[in-house]
């Protein structure tokens, strides 16, 4: 009898869900998504329903902790990819780790809260971004945000802000962690960090990151708790009777049969794998947004027959609507470490981020290094082509020709290193922002939707890892700088014979290949630009080709920035959600 029952309930479930209708379905309850849902369901009389495979993790301590970051990494709140292998990381397969949850990779990232260079974000409008820019998005930036200024325990540990450069009613919740409170490495950092020529800057959100400082993450400071999307919100409207969060994964988009007068496809709903392995269906009668992320909302558009007609052809899909840059562009920033050992106890510390531009990096090399990679970017162009299944040279050498002038005209920040300890050791995790390396996310096979071909091509342009290389050396530079040279014994990782003082461009070669991890920044894949660029969203962030499917996510990001996503992504999707409102 009980076999029945459960037999009944499958199919009389498997028929509500074919049968349940909303006004907005809603890929993904991360970053993105989760703003989308509650702005959309603000509104009482519209239904949204939010398709996510991943569950509540309010109270998981890994989740929750505001010390726990990497304790999360490789449970069951992380989708555990790995990327395909990589040349530049010695033929290894990395892992690369996204949040599996409802707050999605919010949940188990470093809390950064940086927005990035003010030139970037203005940069958008001329890759075919339609008002697109700092002072468009700046406002959004500053509506999420309920920051609480740093106590004055927290001001003598060096944190610092400027007032009108924060929102203080917004629901994203940032400020400084009560572990700040502690003077030990943040005195020796700032002094040391000066000395190389890099000064305090008081506070890096308001569009110039350059310089030394001590920057406030997505947390309650009084609770003393991750600030993830859900907290900031879903958890306070999820009683909303016109929200529903349904437990699955999105596998595609289903059609109408008709097309719009103007030959758009319209979308209808969505296909999800529910929790038991079956299909269902849901009906969208204004909108499908796709929030997956940088690394499933490209696999979902395939799966829909949007893409690289030859890839669809690959795998039997047929091809609905040929867009030759869905999960093209993939743009992720190469992470390394060193480790050295402490002669004294470090506790109580956050990370202390540390910016660099071109001029800074070169010095009065600069002007011949401009020269030089602008010679190159045809050549560089062409070989991201080559590699990437063809997709067009002149538009990546168009990209690459607006990237070059944000690196050596604007002179934005092109490299960061995080200086950090615990216990007796110190640390240096540094990295390039704006990698020319493009490589791509794609389906693995036309029924696998959970596990992408993540090939980031880390350094397939060889000034990647010119860059990376001098990066490392201001890194290691730091630690033979007074004063925090006095507190330093001796290099951990990789060591001192592995890569002396004087270590040679090889040696370097050879750690960071060994020693290379994602930094789990990806975007691009859906980049919003011009068509004739090589666009997949519009600049209101409308897949080409259809009339009513959005990608917001970091997809649509088109260059990568000074800053870490979280911050811009909340603005983006702020944005997105009056868009849709105003239609």
């Amino acid at each position: 009898m009980e076999l029945v029952i459960h037999l009944l309930l499958l199919v009389f479930g498997s028929i509500k869900a074919r049968c349940a209708s909303f006004d907005y379905v809603i890929a993904g309850a991360g970053t993105s998504g989760l703003v989308l849902a509650n702005r959309l369901s603000e509104d009482p009389n519209v239904r949204v329903a939010v398709i996510e495979p991943g569950h509540d993790v309010r109270n998981n301590p890994n989740v929750t902790d505001v010390g726990a970051f990497l304790r999360a990494f490789d449970t069951d709140i992380d989708w555990q990819y790995t990327t395909t292998p990589q040349p530049g990381g010695n033929n290894k397969s990395i892992p690369f780790h996204a949040g599996k949850a409802i707050g999605g990779t919010s949940t188990i990232n470093g809390m950064t809260y940086i927005r990035g260079d003010k030139a970037q974000f203005d940069i958008w409008d001329s890759l075919g971004n339609d008002g697109w820019n700092w002072d468009a998005l700046y406002p959004y930036m500053k509506k999420i945000e309920k920051f609480s200024p740093p106590t004055t325990a927290q001001l003598a540990a060096g944190a610092s802000f400027d007032p009108q450069y924060h929102g203080e009613d917004g629901l994203v919740k940032t400020g400084y962690p009560f572990r700040l409170i502690n003077g030990t490495l943040h005195r020796l950092a700032q002094q040391a960090w000066d000395i190389l020529g890099y000064p305090l800057n008081p506070d890096v959100n308001g569009g110039k990151v350059r310089g030394f400082s001590v920057w406030p993450q997505t947390l309650d400071r009084d609770a003393n708790i991750r600030e993830d999307a859900a907290r900031a919100y879903y958890y306070p409207i999820e009683k909303r009777p016109n929200l529903e969060i349904i437990e699955g994964t999105v596998t595609k988009i289903t059609w109408a049969d008709s097309l719009t007068s103007g030959g758009a496809l319209v979308a209808d709903g969505v296909e999800y794998q529910a929790p038991d392995g079956q299909i269902a269906a849901i009906a969208a009668t204004k909108e499908v947004i796709l929030s997956a992320g940088a690394l499933r909302s490209p696999l979902i558009l395939e799966r829909s027959g949007v893409g690289n007609h030859r890839i669809l052809e690959k795998f039997g899909i047929e091809t609905r609507i040929d867009l030759p840059a869905v999960g093209e562009h993939l743009q992720d920033q190469p992470n390394v470490s060193l480790q050295y050992s402490s002669k004294i106890n470090i506790t109580g510390t956050a990370p202390y981020a540390t910016f660099a531009t071109a001029q800074d990096i070169f010095g009065n090399q600069t002007a011949a290094v401009a020269a030089a990679t602008e010679a190159s970017l045809s050549d560089w162009a062409k070989k991201i082509s080559d590699a990437n299944n063809g997709i067009n040279t002149s538009q990546v050498e168009s990209i690459f020709r607006i990237q070059h002038d944000l690196i050596f005209k604007a002179n934005i920040t092109i490299a960061e290193t995080l200086t950090s300890g615990g216990d007796n050791v110190l640390v240096s995790a540094f990295w390039l922002l704006l990698p020319f390396s493009r490589g791509s996310v794609h389906l693995s096979s036309a029924q696998e939707i959970n596990n992408p071909l993540i090939d980031p091509k880390y350094f397939l342009i060889d000034f990647d890892l010119d860059l990376q290389t001098k990066i490392g050396r201001l890194s290691q530079n730091l630690w033979y700088t007074g004063p925090i040279d006095d507190v330093v014994v001796t290099n951990l990782v990789p060591g001192e014979t592995d890569l002396p003082r004087n270590a040679t461009d090889t040696q370097w070669a050879t750690f960071i290949a060994d020693f290379l991890t994602p930094n789990h920044h990806p975007i691009g894949t859906a980049s919003m630009m011009s068509r004739e660029l090589g666009g997949v969203v519009d600049s209101k962030l409308k897949v080409y080709g259809t009339s009513n499917v959005r990608v917001v996510d970091a997809s649509v990001l088109p260059i990568q920035i000074s800053g870490h996503l979280t911050a811009t992504l909340y603005a983006v999707a702020e944005r997105a959600a009056e868009f849709i409102k105003n239609v």
